[in-house]
């Protein structure tokens, strides 16, 4: 019961600290925003363990932490236990973060995305340090040692993510918390947002042809589009997540009621399944315009570089990462249900420098970013134990 109650105060006292992401004010630091003092805390909560603490800058103000778990074979690259710090806005929540625990949940801005999962991988840590896992001879050790990293700005850039894989450490596999609802993710989508403008000639409305309209030429940049994609992505399925998936998310155009507007933007968010790429995607796009449009429209048509291209990620199902996980949440659990989900993690950047991921934690992402944000008590508890298990059962096994 003891124990129970210091992870539930674990994940109180993380959602108590306000780590909301600025999004495009990245140097923004000040509360609510920025995720200082969640790296602050976890700094504090390892440290009468004498373990390798580290700060590792993602953004001006802005920094990652790393715990450092040693394990008995030093030679061995450790095993990556990855949350990110950092929330969404909090726009119409009463009290985001004062922390509730009813009804054997726990509420609160960024209780299951992803503070839930940095919660049951820190109390697991600290449980393995006090039964002696830094240790060489201590009552437990861990034959392989473990790095846990929580992360800095996940929601908006994934720059924690990025500066990780860009100091070059190396490990044998990666555990990136989200909440999954306790099944393992061994696929997701890759992501990339794109912007396209189109360029028309200002005129005035009571003589439209004098002009080209912008928004007419963005109409038919979307018919093209959606005619092409609705053919061509359902042919194109991967087992564990499906078909391509795009949506047209934003459109800007026009100045006044009375001119026939010479620009319009479009921001399209595209979902890219594993074994195809952002850029692949980017010149189908470009193809399908080239080919379906008139070249007098065509020349009025630009492309933005895209500003957010994420990779998919996917592990294969016999890797031994993914065989531990199924064997220490079936031993947990009695059901390891492997999946593939559609929207992009940190984890996009461990696998494209070559660390085999999983995608796994407590909380249900139908949950995430809602004014009603929850995770269920025992799907935290059950975290500890599976991360537990396949620390001391399964992770030595890792090449």
């Amino acid at each position: 019961m003891a124990a129970k109650q210091n992870l539930i105060q674990l994940l109180c006292d993380l959602i108590a600290l306000p780590s909301v992401n600025p999004e495009h004010e990245t140097q923004q630091s000040e509360a609510p925003y920025g995720e200082g003092r969640v790296a602050d805390y976890v700094q504090r909560y390892f440290q009468p363990f004498g373990v390798r603490l580290q700060r590792q800058q993602a953004l001006p103000g802005r920094e990652s932490v790393l715990v450092w778990v040693p394990g008995a074979d030093a030679s061995a690259p450790p095993v990556l236990l990855e949350a990110h710090t950092d929330t969404v806005g909090v726009e119409g929540m009463d009290d985001p973060f004062t922390p509730r625990v009813e009804g054997g949940r726990v509420y609160g801005r960024g209780a299951c995305d992803t503070k839930a999962s940095l919660a049951a991988m820190m109390f697991v840590l600290r449980q393995l340090l006090e039964e002696g896992a830094s240790l060489p001879r201590g009552r437990v050790s861990l034959r392989r040692g473990c790095v846990l990293a929580a992360t800095a700005d996940e929601e908006f850039g994934m720059t924690g993510a990025r500066c990780l894989v860009e100091s070059g450490v190396t490990f044998s596999g990666a555990i990136v918390g989200e909440p999954t609802a306790l099944k393992i993710v061994a696929a997701h989508d890759g992501q990339m947002y794109l912007k396209i403008t189109a360029h028309g000639k200002a005129a005035h409305t009571s003589m439209p042809q004098h002009g080209v309209n912008a928004i007419y030429l963005m109409d038919e940049v979307i018919n093209v589009l959606r005619r092409r994609a609705d053919a061509i992505y359902p042919q194109r399925q991967h087992p564990l997540c499906g078909s391509p998936k795009w949506t047209v998310s934003m459109i800007h155009g026009g100045t006044s009621e009375h001119i026939v507007p010479n620009h319009c933007e479009i921001a399209i968010d595209f979902r890219v399944i594993p074994g195809e790429s952002c850029q692949g995607m980017l010149e189908e796009v470009k193809s399908w315009l080239a080919q379906d449009l008139d070249a007098a429209a065509l020349e009025r048509i630009e492309f933005a570089e895209p500003h957010k291209t994420e990779p998919p990620m996917e592990t294969p199902s016999d890797h031994l990462l993914l065989r531990g996980m199924r064997a220490a949440v079936a031993g947990v659990t009695g059901d390891a249900q492997v999946v593939g989900v559609p929207y992009n993690t940190n984890a996009s950047h461990y696998a494209a420098a070559g660390i085999p991921c999983v995608v796994f934690g407590p909380g249900d992402i139908a949950q995430a970013h809602s004014v009603d944000e929850f995770v269920e008590i025992s799907q935290v508890e059950a975290a500890v134990e599976i991360l537990k298990r396949f620390l001391l059962e399964s992770a030595a096994s890792l090449s």
